[in-house]
């Protein structure tokens, strides 16, 4: 059994990437002994960063894994957040950075389109409001696991397949 403890900076997604998990062990693209715990980051680039990864690391879990919004520069949010990772701790932390936030998966699972002007989760709200007539709120996000085309994503999404290795701790 492996413990990894996520921070996540979307609001939602925390129960996003809990729902997440269990859908990748029911369809048995990770190991069902794979145990996380998710809590919200606790603030983007500060000193808080590092003394939650100690803690963690330090009583009981084997792994953190850092997801973070890249806002359209995930480059620059990579290496920001490379920075409050402590050192002795380095090989047991890993990044997820989105282009832009969680909901892309949703839109490139949906095939909906966004960009630099549009960020997923307004793409997302859009192609709801003239889909399905209603609108798209950040607290629905762990809702639209079941609609996340897995196979899609593993075939075409960088992160994604990034975070499928790192549950089953496959080292790059």
């Amino acid at each position: 059994m492996v413990k990894f403890k996520f921070f996540v900076e979307d609001e939602y997604g925390d129960e996003f990437f809990e729902n997440l998990i269990n859908r990748l062990k029911n369809e048995n693209l990770i190991p069902r002994d794979v145990v996380i715990d998710a809590r919200r980051l606790p603030a983007d680039c500060n000193t808080k960063i590092d003394r939650a990864i100690r803690s963690a690391l330090t009583f009981g879990f084997d792994r953190v894994v850092l997801v973070i919004d890249g806002d359209g520069n995930p480059k620059e949010k990579r290496e920001s957040a490379e920075l409050h990772i402590p050192p002795e701790f380095k090989d047991r932390v890993d990044l997820i950075v989105f282009e832009y936030e969680a909901e892309e998966w949703l839109c490139k699972s949906l095939k909906i389109r966004y960009g630099s002007y549009t960020k997923p989760s307004k793409a997302l709200n859009n192609w709801l409001r003239n889909n399905k007539g209603r609108e798209y709120y950040k607290r629905d996000l762990p809702k639209f696991v079941s609609d996340l085309d897995l196979n899609f994503l593993l075939s075409q999404d960088k992160e994604f397949k990034n975070l499928i290795k790192i549950l089953k701790l496959i080292r790059n």
